[in-house]
């Protein structure tokens, strides 16, 4: 469908949601020690898709929040670039720079930094629902859940599609999902994890300069831990030039098969083959389909 929703808000169906399976800006309020959410960003030299991402969360309807930013050694400096734009001076924004040390090191800064009782990722190049905090908000309380992934809209050119994403019974049915379709069951972008479950387990692997979250999702559910689905579209994820492993590819499939030897259940009909034979397909496939774009 073609997109035309200028303040891309999710329009609420259910309310039942029980019966759905360094350098620092001060919070808004200097009592509030402990926001409901750390919204977090990294990022390393994409400005004006970052001052989209920006807007999007500070556009949002459910305020307790704060906006932690990871300046991973961008050319311009995220202060700079955000200075010129009255959120600059929004308290709830908190902006640290490090230097170049990768994706997993800046998610972890953050991780460490965050305030909030819960961590929602967004990557630089996407955007939040508008109501995206509330719809996470509501969800988290009303279902105790610890850890959520939710549907998402795609956008490529001027085009919008929604993506739905399939539930799981069980942590060990959804890791065999990861490991064996060829399009990830999950989104990272605005996935919302408790901080204190995330730092039980000790963050991102630094050693990964790929495919991170992929590796700490299923560390979550090699321990038992499921995530539940919030079936809504909160994010909005953007194809462009800049996206992570166009040119990285066959160093991701790589990646990929160091998972699957690490994480894979220990019984499954066919074994490591089956499953890096799918994943290298699939890795190829979306390399194939970028190209013919």
């Amino acid at each position: 469908m073609n997109t035309s929703i200028p303040d891309f808000e999710v329009p609420r169906e259910r309310t039942d949601w029980s019966e759905a399976e360094t350098s620092a800006l001060p919070l808004v309020n200097p009592d509030l020690a402990l926001p409901f959410f750390s919204v977090c960003i990294v990022v390393r030299d994409r400005p004006e898709l970052l001052k989209k991402a920006v807007a999007s969360v500070l556009e949002n309807s459910f305020g307790d929040f704060e906006l932690v930013i990871v300046d991973d050694g961008s050319a311009i400096p995220v202060t700079e670039v955000l200075a010129p734009h009255p959120y600059s001076a929004d308290p709830r924004v908190r902006v640290f720079r490090q230097g170049q040390h990768g994706i997993s090191t800046a998610r972890n800064h953050a991780l460490k930094v965050a305030k909030g009782a819960f961590i929602t990722v967004l990557d630089s190049d996407d955007e939040l629902a508008s109501n995206a905090l509330r719809l996470l908000h509501d969800f988290l309380i009303a279902t105790s859940s610890l850890w959520v992934y939710a549907d998402y809209q795609e956008m490529w050119d001027e085009v919008c599609r929604l993506i739905r994403l399939p539930e799981y019974r069980s942590a060990q049915s959804m890791l065999r999902g990861i490991l064996t379709r060829p399009r990830l069951p999950f989104k990272h972008s605005g996935m919302t994890i408790q901080r204190d479950l995330l730092l039980s387990m000790g963050g991102y692997d630094e050693s990964l300069r790929l495919f991170e979250d992929i590796d700490l999702v299923l560390r979550g559910l090699r321990g038992g831990i499921q995530p539940r689905r919030l079936a809504e579209p909160i994010v909005r994820y953007h194809w462009h030039d800049g996206n992570v492993t166009r040119q990285r590819r066959l160093h991701g499939i790589s990646i990929w098969f160091q998972l699957i030897d690490l994480h894979r259940p220990t019984r499954v009909p066919g074994g490591n083959a089956r499953m890096k034979m799918v994943r290298a397909a699939g890795e190829l496939g979306k390399w194939l389909v970028r190209l013919g774009g």
